[in-house]
């Protein structure tokens, strides 16, 4: 088999579920993990459905950075992003992607079929920052 991306997802919730599912079916991505606040949420059933680490806070997916190569930041809340990018650089980590607020809509777009960009959670995050 060829490279695998190990992909990390903060939010398992209505808007990130059909994402993870696509996520979870294609043999080129590997989940290594999922946080999500509420352990009820889909993302979070998932997870455990099919061996995934799950965890409440994306503050102990952050100390898993050595494995990630991609995360997915799709929480809705705005001191996420700027906590993980605090924990990766106090660890010196500077591969792993956090992936901007339009990719990520981008991508959920299409992969949920819809015909429009579906609404930013994130509307500050804007370019590199």
């Amino acid at each position: 088999m060829g490279e695998v991306i190990r992909v990390a997802i903060v939010g398992g919730g209505r808007a990130a579920t059909p994402l993870i599912k696509e996520l979870m079916g294609r043999p080129f991505i590997s989940i290594v993990g999922i946080a999500d606040v509420d352990p009820n949420s889909s993302g979070a059933e998932l997870a455990r459905a099919n061996g995934v680490f799950y965890c409440e806070h994306a503050s102990v997916l952050a100390a898993k950075a050595s494995e990630i190569d991609v995360i997915l930041e799709l929480s809705g809340d705005p001191s996420v992003k700027p906590a993980l990018k605090d924990a990766f650089q106090a660890q010196g980590n500077r591969s792993t992607i956090i992936v901007q607020d339009l990719v990520a809509r981008m991508i959920m777009s299409l992969v949920s079929g819809a015909d429009e960009l579906i609404e930013s959670v994130h509307p500050e995050d804007r370019g590199i920052g």
